[in-house]
């Protein structure tokens, strides 16, 4: 894993996230790494879905009767 170093936090900001890691039972260390990955999910989901829209709009599927979608529902049931 690599290390990231960050200068110039305001003190405010910085009092803020240790007391969400303090009250999460979580060193800050721990906070901020679950912090970067929730951003970097959410940019590799955006990625994923701006791919699925390009597709959907090339291809142009049909639509999916309701009754097929019904039966979809009551056999995962």
């Amino acid at each position: 894993m690599s290390d990231l170093m960050l200068h110039d936090i305001p003190e405010g900001d910085l009092e803020i996230l240790r007391a969400l890691a303090e009250e999460r039972h979580q060193s800050l260390q721990d906070l901020m790494l679950e912090v970067i990955r929730e951003q970097a999910m959410s940019a590799s989901n955006r990625v994923k879905l701006s791919v699925i829209e390009a597709r959907l709009k090339r291809e142009r599927p049909e639509p999916i009767p309701m009754e097929v979608i019904i039966a979809a529902k009551n056999d995962r049931d």
